[in-house]
């Protein structure tokens, strides 16, 4: 039974890890296009955005366009919040990766937590009868 909540979490480990992957690739992307001056509309931008060729073998185009839109979205956000012309909102841009990057740590030691709680439930109930 451990072994099947091991694999079930090994499994939402890396989905998990892909997720915030693909939108760490793309707020890079989209920080840099911030930067240059080169994202006056965002989500004509997004559109454009060159998929990685490690990604186009994992991802389905349609769940890519809809993380598309939604960093579209929040950049556009972030854009009407912190004015494109002043050179700290370039800077403050180029932190989203990073925050994704402590946020997946902080979720998949959540996980490994949960996980792990599980297992010592588990352990403690004993053997399954037959």
């Amino acid at each position: 039974m451990t072994w099947l909540l091991w694999s079930v979490c090994a499994l939402l480990a890396l989905l998990w890890t892909g997720t915030v992957a693909v939108g760490a690739e793309l707020s890079d992307w989209l920080a840099a296009a911030v930067a240059n001056g080169q994202a006056v509309d965002l989500a004509q931008t997004v559109g454009q955005w060159p998929v990685p060729d490690w990604l186009a073998l994992w991802v389905d185009p349609a769940w890519l366009s809809l993380i598309q839109s939604a960093w579209a979205d929040a950049f556009t956000w972030l854009s009407a919040l912190l004015p494109a012309t002043a050179g700290w909102a370039a800077t403050l841009l180029t932190w989203v990766a990073p925050l994704l990057w402590g946020l997946w740590a902080l979720g998949l030691v959540l996980m490994l937590l949960l996980t792990g709680g599980l297992h010592w439930l588990i352990a403690r109930r004993g053997p399954v009868a037959a």
